[in-house]
């Protein structure tokens, strides 16, 4: 596995397909090349020496490149200071890494390795250890299956399977514990409101605009949120939901590097409401957001709750000119515009997902009936009655927990 503790120095090469059925119509190999920077800029202490974009017409040779993009590639390392080169392609073939690393004389990274680099440097919990842990597994084998089999390789085979069988149970033990905690908020029947989107478009920031917690600090920064967390809010018309921090997306990441965290994403597939945030002053925004829900299309979200993704474009003190778009929200988490609007568009959600009613009811001041739906509902609004023992209360309660109300209260 490729997997360094050290700092290298880095030249990057962003490969791209010219022409034919294999070329990304979605981006552009600047744009690319670009988030290949950012990758490594996320690294501690890795530094981006050089870099270089390539054409090619397949990403099947040998040695990937072409005679000639070889011995030039081989030229910059000789007369530059490179400890390591990244090709910024999702996984090299184990015949092109060794091939590449005897010729070129430095270590190889692909778009995965360098991935499961930053998945090392940021997981800090037991949960996220054990599923970068687990992430790793696939792209040893394919190392391993890619070499010539002998006793020693079978070897490694059998306790290589044996330690993905271990961490496999850890992280279902994982997921049993995270399916309890999502079984207690089912029962108190809190809103949940998942905050899913491309990495670094802000998820954090936002939820730290909708609490109000400043201990939150958002990093500026690829994948640092490996962990889900939960953080309650109170939204218009009084209403209480827990939003759901989830790890970021990211666009070329094979299937077996998300596998592991789809115990953090089920999280998102359970939500009553989903808010997509899009970096909307990012250059690839579109990219991006077709990644995005691709993503959430593959873990099978549910209909009902696809359709009605609220998407936000954050950022949007950074664009001059935004063209309007009914289909997504603006805000900027950096001088709270549009939160207050998205607070409110939220709270909506959550009443239609929800399935709750508005009910006006009078209760006696500070009885147990005024008691029970202050904590079981959201009570927007109070005012005191002609007889000042009562008060009416403005009520948005689920059709359940109002058939309790009126099993406990109404004789």
């Amino acid at each position: 596995m490729r997997v360094s503790d050290m700092p290298h120095q880095v030249y990057i090469i962003q490969p791209y397909i010219k022409w034919g059925k294999k070329k990304n119509r979605l981006t552009t190999p600047q744009l690319q090349l670009d988030e290949g920077i950012a990758l490594i800029n996320t690294l501690p202490e890795w530094k981006v020496v050089g870099t270089r974009i390539i054409s090619s017409i397949s990403f099947d040779k040998k040695t990937f490149f072409n005679t000639g993009q070889l011995e030039s590639v081989k030229d910059t390392i000789k007369n530059e200071i490179i400890s390591a080169l990244f090709i910024n392609t999702k996984l090299l073939k184990i015949g092109q890494l060794i091939l590449l690393e005897k010729l070129l004389g430095v270590p190889i990274f692909d778009r995965y390795s360098i991935i499961i680099n930053i998945f090392k440097a940021h997981a800090h919990t037991k949960e996220a250890k054990l599923q970068v842990a687990l992430a790793e597994i696939p792209y040893i084998f394919s190392r391993i299956y890619g070499v010539h089999e002998n006793e020693s390789i079978i070897s490694r085979l059998k306790l290589l399977k044996e330690y993905k069988r271990k961490l496999g149970k850890a992280v279902e033990d994982v997921r049993r514990k995270r399916d309890l905690l999502r079984s207690r908020r089912k029962e108190l029947q809190f809103p949940i409101v998942a905050i899913v989107g491309y990495t670094n478009a802000g998820k954090t920031s936002l939820i730290k605009c909708l609490t109000e917690d400043n201990n939150l600090i958002p990093e500026d920064k690829l994948f640092a949120t490996l962990d889900v967390t939960a953080h309650s809010v109170k939204l218009p018309n009084n209403i209480n939901a827990i939003l759901m921090d989830t790890i970021g997306f990211i666009n070329d990441i094979p299937t077996d590097l998300l596998e592991p965290f789809v115990a953090t994403l089920e999280d998102a597939l359970l939500a009553d409401v989903i808010v997509h945030v899009k970096d909307i002053s990012h250059p690839d925004h579109v990219a991006q957001e077709t990644e995005v829900l691709e993503t959430l299309k593959k873990l099978n979200l549910p209909d009902d709750v696809y359709n009605n993704i609220i998407t936000i474009g954050n950022k949007c003190d950074k664009v001059k000119h935004i063209e309007r778009n009914d289909n997504i929200h603006l805000i900027s988490c950096k001088n709270n515009e549009g939160v207050e609007d998205l607070k409110t568009m939220i709270a909506d959600a959550i009443i239609k997902a929800k399935d709750m009613m508005k009910i006006r009811i009078r209760v006696a001041n500070g009885g147990a009936e005024y008691q029970w739906l202050l904590k079981e509902s959201a009570v927007s609004d109070i005012t005191v009655d002609k007889d000042p023992q009562y008060l009416l209360l403005n009520v948005y309660i689920t059709k359940a927990k109002f058939n309790k109300f009126k099993h406990k209260f109404v004789k």
